[in-house]
């Protein structure tokens, strides 16, 4: 029509991809939540060779995904009015229990089936997701639709570096996973997912078509002892200040002046 403007998903208009996303036995979807070896959306690149130690069995990270115990929230934790950065910082490490949308059951890296917006392979990070929690079944319907992308993106601390121009990010610990209305990583997302159902030969009308806060070693200190000193109790917090400081490699016996800054990139 010539009087109307029309906008619409295009994102599988060119591939054989019908936006219907299987389920396994147990009701879990295979999902593309991350990615390492490609740039996010505003320039950095995620280092793979200093990472791949999180995603060995042996890593804190790695071990908390192996005791059924690793959620991911609705969006990202945002501060709230009046909230110090200490308890920001305390926040992010934590996953409420009201806020919860999924259960991730297994992460993995795929070296072989994704690939970016130019047609080159990337690391993926791969989840089987589960939508539970007080927003799992908004998830879940999300996952369903076969019009609709569903995205994820990472809670994790990390060292930032400038190397010949190219900024580069290594991932230090991760906290999780969130759903997110878009992706720091344009790769993750239900329609780069490998298992995404494609359209049958002759079938027609099918193929419709990053925030970072820094916080420093002093904050998160502060935010650790706080809780300890009040006798708060920390039953949602996944990521303790210990381990946090072990992944920096932080020296306990460093001075103030010394203290290293972290990036929390979500």
């Amino acid at each position: 029509m010539g009087n109307q403007i029309r906008f619409a998903c295009t994102a599988l208009a060119a591939s054989n991809k019908t936006g219907v996303l299987k389920k396994d036995e147990n009701g879990y979807y295979e999902l593309v939540v991350g990615a390492l070896n490609v740039f996010n959306s505003i320039g950095q690149y995620y280092v793979y060779d200093q990472a791949r130690d999180l995603f060995e069995s042996s890593s804190t990270f790695m071990r908390r995904v192996k005791r059924g115990v690793l959620r991911g929230e609705l969006g990202h934790p945002k501060p709230l009015p009046g909230m110090s950065e200490e308890q920001f910082a305390q926040r992010v490490m934590s996953i409420y229990e009201d806020n919860v949308c999924c259960h991730h059951k297994e992460i993995y890296l795929d070296f072989d089936r994704v690939k970016d917006d130019q047609g080159n392979p990337v690391i993926a990070i791969i989840s089987r997701v589960y939508p539970s929690g007080p927003h799992g079944e908004q998830l879940r319907r999300s996952l369903d639709n076969p019009n609709e992308n569903v995205c994820f993106s990472i809670r994790a601390f990390t060292d930032d570096f400038m190397d010949r121009g190219l900024c580069k990010r290594i991932l230090r610990t991760i906290v999780t996973w969130d759903q997110v209305l878009e992706p720091g990583l344009a790769a993750a997302e239900k329609f780069k997912a490998p298992a995404l159902e494609g359209a049958h030969v002759g079938a027609s009308d099918r193929n419709t078509a990053d925030f970072d806060h820094l916080f420093s070693r002093g904050q998160i200190e502060r935010a650790t002892k706080r809780n300890s000193m009040y006798g708060i109790a920390q039953e949602s917090a996944i990521l303790t200040g210990a381990e946090l400081f072990q992944a920096m490699g932080w020296d306990t016996t460093e001075t103030e002046g010394a203290k290293k800054p972290a990036f929390l990139q979500w």
